[in-house]
């Protein structure tokens, strides 16, 4: 089985709703790992005191702990990367200090398809636009459940998910701010800049009425804060095993670099470029029109992440 066939298999059931319409927060993935590793229990009647929030941020806090691959689904199982960043001992980075881990957290949101909204924007809408509205992103969610012959479809479930995959990633327009002040500023995704919106008066459809639509930017862009190791990390766990890898296939392929790191053709080629030069062993390798990426048979993905936080 292919990677496309494999990620349309994963891909045929959607998964929305479980946040509370909260995103989560720079500090909830430590909370939610410092509550499990002390024995912690989410159904316990004691998790909103032992976590110090109410009600719904508990639920929330479990759902974002799952999203971003960090607890299995039995709720009490840490992941490898959950310990690697948060172990109390030899966690690399507990506090989520360098953007790196915060690079590493986006990749597994998207990877571990939990919460289908993001893996189906990165993966697949970018492909078809890369700029779109949240009624264009609602009609494209309408349009995966009608392919997948599910009419499980709820619509507010759909316009919940929307909205916190935008509060998740744009930056805040304080004049527009509605929500908590403190909820959107300290919201986990919002430094990495791959996501900008503006908005914009136009003429309603079948009207003469003028209404305000927020338009939503997926833009590929170079990445100047995504550090080669967290890129060459992505590459090694996504294409398990593989020495030699396209570009193409490095671009456009289910949770590639190029789809999650929002990486056009060229800005994924000098990123590749950057690894040759830092990695003793990988090749960028270009014969006859042909960009391939060629890794020695020693790397260890957790062994790059190490390295890297070590300097």
């Amino acid at each position: 089985m292919n990677l496309l066939s494999l990620f349309l298999l994963i891909m045929s059931k959607l998964r929305f709703s479980g946040h509370d319409t909260f995103v989560v927060r720079n500090f909830w993935p430590k909370k939610g790992y410092d509550f499990i590793k002390e024995g912690g229990k989410f159904n316990s009647e004691d998790a909103v005191v032992e976590l110090g929030v109410g009600k719904n941020m508990v639920s929330s806090i479990l759902f974002w702990m799952k999203a971003l691959g960090l607890l299995q689904e039995d709720n009490s199982t840490l992941s490898e990367f959950a310990e690697f960043i948060f172990d109390s001992e030899v966690g690399v980075d507990p506090f989520l200090e360098d953007i790196g881990s915060i690079w590493l957290l986006h990749y597994f949101l998207i990877k571990s398809d939990y919460s289908s909204i993001y893996s189906l924007i990165f993966n697949e809408l970018r492909k078809e636009r890369s700029v779109f509205s949240k009624n264009q992103l609602a009609a494209f969610i309408k349009r995966k459940y009608a392919e997948l012959d599910d009419n499980s479809m709820n619509h507010n479930t759909i316009t919940k998910d929307i909205s916190v995959f935008t509060r998740l990633y744009s930056k805040v327009d304080f004049q527009l701010l509605t929500k908590d002040f403190e909820e959107e500023v300290s919201s986990l995704m919002i430094e990495l800049e791959l996501i900008n919106s503006t908005i914009e008066e136009e003429i309603k459809e079948g009207t003469n009425k003028r209404e305000k639509i927020e338009w939503f930017y997926l833009h590929g862009d170079g990445r100047p804060t995504l550090p080669p190791a967290v890129l060459l990390f992505a590459i090694l766990d996504n294409f398990n095993g593989l020495k030699n890898i396209g570009l193409k296939t490095l671009e456009i392929d289910p949770n590639s670099p190029g789809m999650v790191f929002l990486l056009n053709k060229d800005a994924l080629y000098k990123q590749l470029k950057e690894l040759e030069k830092l990695y003793p062993g990988i090749i960028v390798s270009e014969t006859a029109g042909t960009t391939v990426l060629v890794l020695p048979e020693e790397l260890n993905q957790w062994d790059i992440l190490r390295q890297y936080y070590a300097n």
